[in-house]
């Protein structure tokens, strides 16, 4: 098996910018190198030094032309038989996916005129591109900090945005956290039904419904 850990599904890239990607491979006749592929041509190819079970490792792409591309990884065994391909597709220049919607621009003001913004810091758990079965359980954890200068207090939430909906209400209740105070939050998520890459997409409210801060995500695939 094979997948590519970043850049999520949909990540978008400028002509001539060099995409990063991260892959992780196994196999149980060790895996000798990965293949990344555009429309079935081998673009970039990563031998593994020393053939093993698992294998991870991090290939460049740099794109010519604009539009949708589908980058596709296959990892090939010692045997030389190639897993099935994982597939994510990138977007290349000016075009931006319609499942985002924009940020507001006017600053959210709580109580006492206290500008309410908050900043992602790292994924605790479920790194993106996370194998999930169909139909499963799992628990995505966002670890944020609060930059407002003003505390959170009660009636705090994270609340779904947009993409994929993984959650039966779309919000759940925050803990109170004071001013540049840094917190763990987790949200129970169930995985779509059928096969495919997933992101859903959630931010911050406040006690009054609106929405601010930095916008984090659950990227995940279901095999």
């Amino acid at each position: 098996m094979v997948a590519i850990v970043t850049p999520p599904d949909g990540a978008r890239y400028e002509p001539g910018e060099t995409i990063p990607l991260t892959v992780a491979a196994v196999a149980s006749r060790n895996v000798i190198r990965v293949e990344i592929m555009l429309d079935d041509q081998i673009v970039a190819t990563q031998a593994n030094p020393q053939p093993s079970l698992t294998f991870s490792t991090r290939i460049t792409y740099v794109p010519r032309a604009q539009g949708r591309l589908q980058l596709s990884a296959v990892a090939v065994d010692a045997a030389g038989v190639a897993s099935e391909p994982y597939a994510i597709t990138l977007i290349v220049g000016q075009e931006t996916p319609a499942a985002l919607p924009p940020i507001e621009t006017t600053p959210v003001v709580g109580a006492g005129g206290c500008v309410l913004t908050a900043a992602f810091v790292t994924d605790v758990s479920i790194p993106d591109g996370t194998s999930i079965a169909a139909g499963a359980t799992f628990i995505k954890t966002w670890r944020m900090r609060n930059t407002s200068s003003c505390d959170w207090g009660e009636g705090y939430s994270i609340a779904f945005f947009s993409d994929t909906p993984m959650h039966p209400t779309g919000r759940e209740p925050i803990r109170p956290t004071p001013s540049n105070g840094v917190i763990d939050i987790s949200v129970p998520l169930t995985a779509p039904t059928q096969p495919g890459v997933y992101t859903t997409t959630w931010r911050l409210k406040d006690p009054s419904g609106r929405f601010f801060g930095n916008r984090v995500f659950a990227v995940i695939r279901v095999p």
